[in-house]
C-alpha cells in the first residue's frame, strides 16, 4: 500500500504537498468560524469529531479548505463523494484510501507527509500520540471521525432534529443540529451553536434562531 502511495505521489507532481503550508489558518465556511478557537484550521493541530452526524460535520469542516489545499480521505469506505460534493468538498483536490488494512498507520503517515489535509476514520486511538506528533512535525491538519485522545480542538454534534414533516405529509427539508466544540489552550472554553445541516438549500448555515455562540459560564 505505501509503495503505491508513494508512486502515486511520484507520477503525479500536482499531488506532492503544493503549499507546504506554513502556519496560518485554513479557512472555513461561515457557520464554523465563530465556534472555532482560530475561526478556521490551524496547521499542526487534530481535530476529533463526534457523535451525531459526525461524518458530515468533518467533511463540512474541511469544505472551504478543499479549494486550495490538497485532501486525502483515509480509512472510509462508505464514504459518498456525492454527499461529499454536495457538502463544498473539491473532488478535483479530494484522494481517498478506502482501506489500507495492517498498514493503515503507515499510510496515514505518508498521506500527513504529503498532504494538507488528511481526513480519517482510524480503527482505534492506540497510535495517536505518534500520529499526532507527525501532524505537527508537518504543520498538516488532521481530522479523526471518533474518539482521539490527542485531539486540540473536539467537535461534537448533539441534539437533531429534521424539519420539513407536517402532520403526516411533506418532505425532510432540513436538519437542526446543536454543536459544541471544545479542546486545549484556546479553545479550553466550550462554545455551543446550532447549525443547519443541511438547510433547506443543502447548505451548512448558522440556525436562524440561534446563531449567536452561546459561551459557557
Amino acid at each position: 500500500m505505501t509503495d503505491r502511495l508513494g508512486a502515486l505521489l511520484a507520477s503525479n507532481p500536482g499531488l506532492e504537498r503544493a503549499s507546504h503550508i506554513t502556519p496560518r489558518t485554513l479557512p472555513v465556511i461561515p457557520a464554523f468560524e465563530t465556534l472555532l478557537p482560530d475561526a478556521g484550521l490551524r496547521p499542526g493541530t487534530t481535530t476529533s469529531v463526534t457523535g451525531i452526524g459526525a461524518t458530515s460535520l468533518a467533511l463540512s469542516l474541511v469544505a472551504k479548505a478543499t479549494k486550495d489545499s490538497w485532501t486525502a480521505s483515509i480509512g472510509m469506505p462508505a464514504l459518498g463523494l456525492r454527499a461529499a460534493d454536495e457538502l463544498g468538498i473539491d473532488l478535483d483536490r479530494f484522494v481517498v484510501v478506502d482501506d489500507p488494512g495492517k498498514q493503515w498507520i503507515d499510510v496515514l503517515a505518508a498521506l500527513v507527509d504529503a498532504f494538507d489535509v488528511v481526513l480519517t476514520h482510524p480503527p482505534g486511538t492506540r497510535h495517536a500520540r505518534k500520529v499526532s506528533a507527525r501532524v505537527r512535525e508537518q504543520d498538516a491538519v488532521l481530522v479523526v471521525i471518533g474518539p482521539w485522545v490527542e485531539s486540540d480542538v473536539r467537535v461534537a454534534g448533539a441534539t437533531s432534529e429534521w424539519h420539513g414533516i407536517g402532520r403526516g405529509y411533506g418532505h425532510l427539508e432540513a436538519r437542526s443540529l446543536d454543536v459544541t466544540v471544545s479542546g486545549r489552550r484556546a479553545a479550553t472554553r466550550p462554545r455551543y451553536a446550532t447549525l443547519w445541516l443541511p438547510d433547506s438549500d443543502g447548505n451548512v448555515t448558522a440556525f436562524e434562531r440561534d446563531n449567536v455562540v452561546r459561551l459557557a459560564r
